[in-house]
C-alpha cells in the first residue's frame, strides 16, 4: 500500500493497485481501505477540533415505507447555519473570485491532498525508478454537513473553475469511489441551476450506511452504453463501469454532460457501487459502479430550501429534511411526485437526442469516425 498517515491536507498517494474492483453489497460493514481510514479519521479530527458550524449529534435517519425505501435524514441545523447559497442564473456562469469560493476556506478544512502515481513499477526515461506522483485533487470538509463524513472533492481547487463538469474531474471522482472498499461511499454533483450552492467546481462525497434503491434498480438499454430506469419515479440516464475502464466510462458520461451544458440544461449526477445493468448479477458483491445523470428544471436565483429540494441526493433516494414537521409528515408519494415533476419533461425532451448521440458512439466511448 502506498499510503501513510498524516495531518490536515497531507498527501494521500495512490495508484491503480489501490483500487477495489468490487465490494460487498452489505452496508454498514466495518472493513475499510486505507483511503477510508484516512478520510474518516481526518474528518473526525476536524469535527473534534470544532471546524464545523454544528454538531451532527441530533441528526436522525429513517427509511420510509414504500417501494423505493427512501432514506430520510433530519438535520435542522443545515438550513439555518449553512452559508448563503450563491445566486445562479446560467448553467455556465463564470467563476467570480470576489464571491465565496473554496480557495478561501481555512487550511484546517483541508483533509487530504490526492496524488496519483500512474505505475509503481514503471521506470522513468533514464531507467531509474522515480517519483511520478501528480496532484489530481483535494478533499475538504463541508463545514455545514448533511451527515457524518460529508466532504467536498475538489479536482482543480487552485484553477478556480466554475461548476461545470470536466472529464478529468469526473475521472477523479470515479477513482476516489474505487479507492474505498465500502459500498457506503457515494459521490454527488449538482450543476448550476441544479441546486449547486457555490460556483467553484466540486463534488460531494460521503458515506451512507443504507442501501439505496438505485443500487440495484432494473435498467433497460437505451442506446449503446446508455441505459435508463425500467421503473423509477425520477427518469434519468444510467452508465456503468465495464472491465475497470475508468477513462472509457468518463468519456461516455461526458458526451452526455457536454450536450446538456451546450443545451443549457440543468443536471444532477450520482455515483455509487451497484449491480451490473444487464440484470444477470446476483449475490453478495457489487462488481461495478453505476453513474446516474438526471436532467431537470432550472432553479434560478438564490435557492431557498423549503421542506426538501430535488438535487442529486434526493434523486438517488437520500432525502435530507430540515424541520420536525417534514420529518414526521413527508412520505414516499410526496418525494416521488416532486422528483417526477422536476425531471420528466426534460427527460422526454432530451431522450431522442441521447438516443441519437449514443447510436453514434463506438465501444470506446468516442464518436464513430463516419459521423
Amino acid at each position: 500500500m502506498t499510503v501513510n498517515g498524516g495531518k490536515y491536507g497531507d498527501p494521500f498517494i495512490f495508484s491503480k493497485q489501490d483500487l477495489y474492483s468490487s465490494t460487498t453489497s452489505k452496508h454498514g460493514q466495518t472493513e475499510m481501505s486505507a483511503f477510508d481510514h484516512r478520510l474518516l479519521n481526518q474528518w473526525d479530527a476536524a469535527m473534534s477540533a470544532g471546524m464545523f458550524k454544528y454538531s451532527l449529534e441530533g441528526v436522525e435517519t429513517k427509511v420510509l415505507p414504500g417501494k423505493y425505501h427512501i432514506v430520510i435524514q433530519m438535520n435542522s441545523n443545515r438550513k439555518v447555519l449553512r452559508r448563503t447559497p450563491e445566486a445562479i442564473v446560467d448553467v455556465q456562469q463564470p467563476f467570480d473570485a470576489n464571491k465565496f469560493n473554496f480557495t478561501k476556506v481555512k487550511k484546517e478544512e483541508h483533509l487530504l491532498q490526492l496524488l496519483y502515481k500512474p505505475d509503481l513499477t514503471k521506470k522513468i526515461e533514464h531507467g531509474e525508478e522515480g517519483r511520478l506522483e501528480t496532484e489530481v485533487g483535494s478533499v475538504l470538509i463541508n463545514n455545514a454537513p448533511i451527515c457524518s463524513s460529508h466532504s467536498l472533492l475538489m479536482p482543480s481547487l487552485s484553477q478556480c473553475l466554475s461548476q461545470v463538469m470536466t472529464g478529468e474531474g469526473l475521472s477523479l471522482a470515479l477513482h476516489v469511489l474505487l479507492l474505498s472498499c465500502s459500498p457506503d461511499l457515494r459521490v454527488a454533483y449538482n450543476s448550476l441551476g441544479g441546486y449547486a450552492s457555490v460556483n467553484h467546481f466540486h463534488f460531494h462525497i460521503y458515506y451512507l450506511p443504507f442501501k439505496l434503491y438505485i443500487e440495484t434498480a432494473d435498467c433497460v438499454q437505451l442506446a449503446g452504453p446508455c441505459y435508463t430506469f425500467e421503473d423509477y419515479y425520477a427518469p434519468g440516464f444510467v452508465f456503468q463501469l465495464e472491465n475497470g475502464d475508468i477513462e472509457q466510462l468518463s468519456r461516455r458520461v461526458m458526451l452526455l454532460v457536454n450536450m446538456f451544458v451546450k443545451e443549457k440544461i440543468a443536471h444532477n449526477l450520482y455515483i455509487t457501487r451497484g449491480t451490473c445493468l444487464d440484470g444477470k448479477e446476483t449475490g453478495e458483491e457489487y462488481k461495478t459502479l453505476r453513474v446516474f445523470i438526471w436532467v431537470r428544471e432550472f432553479i434560478s436565483g438564490i435557492k431557498d430550501v423549503k421542506g426538501f429540494c430535488i438535487a442529486a441526493l434526493e434523486l438517488a433516494t437520500h432525502v435530507p429534511v430540515y424541520t420536525q414537521d417534514d420529518w414526521k409528515s413527508v412520505c414516499e408519494e410526496d418525494i416521488a411526485w416532486t422528483a417526477h415533476s422536476a425531471c420528466q419533461k426534460y427527460y422526454d425532451a432530451m431522450k431522442p437526442k441521447v438516443i441519437s448521440l449514443f447510436s453514434s458512439v463506438d465501444s470506446t466511448g468516442g464518436l464513430r469516425k463516419e459521423i
